[in-house]
C-alpha cells in the first residue's frame, strides 16, 4: 500500500511537471470581443467566455472589447491589445469595425472564414483581389481548375492565376458575400492575401500603427 502511495505521488510529480513544460510561455491576447476573448499560449490559440478557465489555468474573469480581466498564476491581471502579436479589436457597433495591430515584422495579420473554412489572412491594399495558393485553396474547397485565366506579377515573374468567386468571406464582424479572388499555382503565397476586392467594399484608416476596418 505504501509502495502504490508513492507510485502515485511520483506520478503526480510528474505529470505537474510536464504540465508546466507545456504550457510555459506568457499567454498574448489574440482578439478582444464583449464578453468573450481569445489567447494564444504554447503556440495554441483558444476562445474563452466569461467566467471559463483555459489551458495553463487561465480564466477569463471579464471581457470587453478594451481589455481582458484575467486570473492567471494566482493573480489578477488586466490585459490589453497591446500585449499581443497580430492582436485584433473587434467592435459589435452599429457599423462593425476591427482594430489591427502590426505584428513583429510590420504586416497586418487577422484571422477569418473563407465559405465557413478558417484561413489566417495578411492585408495588403497592393493586391487586387483576395490571393490564394492552390494549396491553400485545396484546403478550403475551393475549386481550382474553374474560373478565368488572369495574368498575375509576383516576386518571381509573370504568373497564370485563375480568378474565381468566393460565395462568402468573414473577418471579425465583417461579412461580405460574393467576393473575387485569385488562385496562383503551387504554395505562394504563404498566407492568403486579403486583397481589394474584399478591402474597397470598407472604409480603411489608420490610427497611429492601428489599421480600422469599419463596415460602410
Amino acid at each position: 500500500m505504501r509502495a502504490s502511495v508513492h507510485g502515485a505521488w511520483l506520478i503526480g510529480i510528474l505529470l505537474t511537471g510536464l504540465a508546466g513544460m507545456v504550457w510555459a510561455g506568457e499567454p498574448r491576447v489574440q482578439a478582444l470581443f464583449p464578453g468573450k476573448a481569445m489567447f494564444s499560449l504554447a503556440g495554441e490559440q483558444f476562445v474563452l467566455s466569461d467566467g471559463e478557465t483555459g489551458p495553463g489555468g487561465l480564466r477569463l474573469l471579464r471581457a470587453t472589447s478594451q481589455s481582458a480581466l484575467v486570473e492567471y498564476g494566482g493573480r489578477q491581471h488586466e490585459w490589453s491589445l497591446e500585449r499581443g502579436r497580430f492582436a485584433v479589436d473587434y467592435t459589435a457597433a452599429a457599423r462593425p469595425e476591427m482594430r489591427i495591430l502590426p505584428g513583429p515584422e510590420g504586416g497586418y495579420g487577422v484571422s477569418g472564414l473563407i465559405n465557413g473554412r478558417s484561413v489566417r489572412f495578411i492585408v495588403d491594399t497592393g493586391a487586387t483581389a483576395i490571393t490564394l495558393s492552390e494549396i491553400e485553396a485545396l484546403r478550403l474547397g475551393l475549386p481550382v481548375t474553374g474560373g478565368v485565366d488572369v495574368p498575375v506579377e509576383t516576386a518571381s515573374g509573370r504568373v497564370t492565376g485563375r480568378r474565381i468567386l468566393i460565395e462568402r468571406v468573414q473577418v471579425g464582424g465583417l461579412d461580405e458575400p460574393r467576393v473575387d479572388a485569385v488562385i496562383l499555382p503551387g504554395d505562394r503565397p504563404a498566407t492568403a492575401l486579403l486583397g481589394m476586392s474584399f478591402l474597397s467594399r470598407l472604409n480603411i484608416r489608420s490610427e497611429g500603427p492601428i489599421l480600422v476596418l469599419q463596415a460602410r
